[in-house]
C-alpha cells in the first residue's frame, strides 16, 4: 500500500504582520528623507534576517531591507529599483516567460488602481492622470496579446485567470508588489516612473531570454525559432507601449522627483547591457561604461563576448523566414532606442545624465547597432545570459 503524500498547507495570501507593517511604513515614506539612524536600523534588520533562521518572516524581511544594507556593495540603481525582489520571484518559477508576463500584468494592474485612487482624491480629474490610466490600460491590452504558444496568447490561454487560483503564486506576486516600488520622493508621479523602470527591466530580460532560445533553435527547430521570435517582438513592442504611458510625465513632473533618485541610472542596468549583447553582440563603444561600474565588468569579459549574437546567427541562416523574423523583431527595438533618446532630449536637455553620462547625447550614440562583433554558439556558463540579472 503506497503512502499518502503529505499535504503542505497553502501559505496565507498576506505578509507576516511585522513585514506588512514595515512595508506599509516604507511605501508611505519618501526614502530620500529617511534619517541616517533609521537607515542604520534597517541595515541591521537585514543583517539579523540573513543571520537568523530560514523562516518565512526572515525571507520577507531580507527582501524588504536589502536596499538599505551598509554591508553590501549595491549599485545605486539597484538600491533604487529593488530588482532583487523580481529576481527572487523569477527564481521560484519554472517558466520564466509566463511568470514574467504575470508579474508585468500584476504590477500594471496595481499601478492603474493606484492612479484611480489618486484621481479620487481630487474634486476634478487631473488630465495627466486620466490619460495615464488610458495608456496603462493599453499596456494591459498589449500583455493580453503576448504569445505563449504557436496559436495562443496570454489572454486566450487564460493565464491570469488560472494564476488567481494558485495561492502560492498570488502571494509571491503580492510580495513583489509590497517589497518593491518604494518612492524616494514625496511625489505621486514617481510611482509610474518606478514601475515603468521595473517593467522595462523585465522586458529587457524577456528579450534576452527569448533571443537566447531563438539562437539555439536556428537550424534545429524552425517552429521553436519562429515562436521565440514572435515572443521577442512582443516584448520589444512592450517597451514602446510602456514608454508611451511614461510620456504622461511632463518634464516638470519628472524634475519634481529626479533629484531624490540620486545617482541611480539605467546605464547601470545589467539586464539592458546583456540584452544588447545577446541580440547584437559586443559594443566596443561602451567599454568605458563597463569599466566605470564594477558590476558591469562581466559584460565585457571574453567569456560573454564569445557568444554568437542573435543577429549574426539569423544573418547566417539559409532560411529566409529566419532572417525576416529577426528583421521584424529588430524594428521595435530600434524604435525604442530612438524613443529612449527622445526621452533624454525632452527630460534631460543640456543636463548630465544621472549615471555620470552626458545625458541625451549618450543615448544618441547607441541608437545605431551596425557592425557589432560576436563569436561562436557556446553554452551559457554560469547562466548569466539566461537568468534575470540584478546586483
Amino acid at each position: 500500500m503506497s503512502a499518502v503524500p503529505a499535504v503542505t498547507p497553502v501559505r496565507a495570501r498576506e505578509l507576516p504582520v511585522r513585514c506588512a507593517e514595515l512595508a506599509a511604513r516604507l511605501h508611505a515614506t519618501p526614502l530620500a528623507e529617511l534619517p541616517d539612524e533609521e537607515v542604520l536600523r534597517l541595515s541591521e534588520r537585514y543583517d539579523a534576517a540573513v543571520a537568523g533562521p530560514d523562516t518565512e518572516e526572515n525571507e520577507i524581511l531580507r527582501l524588504l531591507t536589502r536596499p538599505f544594507s551598509r554591508r553590501l556593495d549595491i549599485p545605486e540603481y539597484y538600491r533604487y529599483t529593488g530588482l532583487h525582489v523580481t529576481g527572487w520571484y523569477l527564481a521560484r518559477r519554472e517558466d520564466a516567460y509566463e511568470a514574467s508576463l504575470l508579474l508585468l500584468h500584476a504590477l500594471v494592474t496595481d499601478l492603474i488602481a493606484l492612479e484611480e485612487r489618486e484621481a479620487g482624491r481630487h474634486e476634478t480629474t487631473v488630465e495627466e492622470g486620466a490619460e495615464r490610466v488610458r495608456r496603462l490600460t493599453a499596456v494591459l491590452d498589449h500583455l493580453g496579446r503576448s504569445p505563449v504558444g504557436p496559436d495562443r496568447t496570454m489572454a486566450s490561454a487564460g493565464l491570469v485567470r488560472r494564476a488567481g487560483h494558485d495561492d502560492v503564486l498570488v502571494r509571491d506576486l503580492l510580495v513583489v508588489n509590497r517589497c518593491s516600488g518604494f518612492r524616494w520622493s514625496d511625489k505621486h508621479d514617481e510611482h509610474i516612473f518606478m514601475r515603468a523602470v521595473q517593467a522595462c527591466e523585465i522586458a529587457f530580460f524577456l528579450v534576452r531570454w527569448t533571443a537566447r532560445r531563438a539562437t539555439e533553435a536556428i537550424g534545429r527547430d524552425r517552429g521553436a525559432y519562429l515562436l521565440r521570435m514572435s515572443q521577442l517582438t512582443s516584448a520589444a513592442d512592450f517597451l514602446n507601449v510602456v514608454f508611451h504611458a511614461l510620456r504622461t510625465l511632463t518634464p516638470e513632473l519628472f524634475m519634481g522627483f529626479r533629484d531624490a533618485t540620486g545617482s541611480a541610472s539605467a546605464v547601470q542596468s545589467l539586464n539592458y547591457h546583456l540584452m544588447e549583447l545577446v541580440v547584437y553582440g559586443y559594443d566596443e563603444r561602451k567599454a568605458g561604461i563597463y569599466q566605470r561600474f564594477a558590476h558591469l565588468a562581466p559584460v565585457g569579459s571574453p567569456l560573454l563576448r564569445a557568444f554568437t549574437s542573435l543577429r549574426d546567427a539569423a544573418a547566417g541562416a539559409r532560411d529566409a523566414d529566419v532572417r525576416e523574423a529577426f528583421a521584424a523583431s529588430e524594428a521595435p527595438l530600434h524604435i525604442w532606442r530612438g524613443r529612449h533618446y527622445g526621452f533624454g532630449r525632452r527630460y534631460l536637455p543640456e543636463m548630465t545624465g544621472s549615471g555620470g553620462t552626458e545625458g541625451a547625447g549618450y543615448l544618441k550614440r547607441f541608437v545605431g547597432k551596425a557592425g557589432l562583433p560576436s563569436g561562436d554558439r557556446t553554452d551559457d556558463a554560469g547562466h548569466l545570459l539566461t537568468r534575470f540579472a540584478f546586483c
